[in-house]
């Protein structure tokens, strides 16, 4: 199955943040079916040393909206933020954190 081309990309950078993912995914899957555009999430995992990548492929696996782009190591915030923005097919792109400190 072929999945249409996002107008909009939410670009994620993540690292160590395992405890959050499940919560910001169940914000990220409201915003997203509110909004009247196709829509994919980038995230980027930035070297994590916890679980983080595995949670993250989780979710892809259950959502194609969801790709990931795994650094080798922790480049850094804006790094990620690049790496992300370079992979990002949609028309606009939103960065977003991923310690839920602002609402998808």
């Amino acid at each position: 199955m072929t999945q249409e081309t996002p107008e909009i990309s939410f670009v994620i950078p993540v690292y160590c943040e395992e405890s959050v993912l499940a919560t910001l995914n169940m914000r990220l899957n409201a915003a997203m079916d509110g909004l009247n555009a196709a829509c994919e999430v980038v995230f980027v995992n930035d070297g994590s040393t916890d679980n983080s990548l595995a949670i993250m492929d989780r979710i892809a696996n259950d959502d194609p909206r969801y790709v990931i782009v795994n650094l080798s190591r922790n480049y850094g915030h804006q790094v990620a933020i690049t790496a992300g923005i370079d992979h990002a097919r949609g028309n606009a792109v939103i960065t977003l954190d991923a310690d839920l400190q602002d609402p998808p």
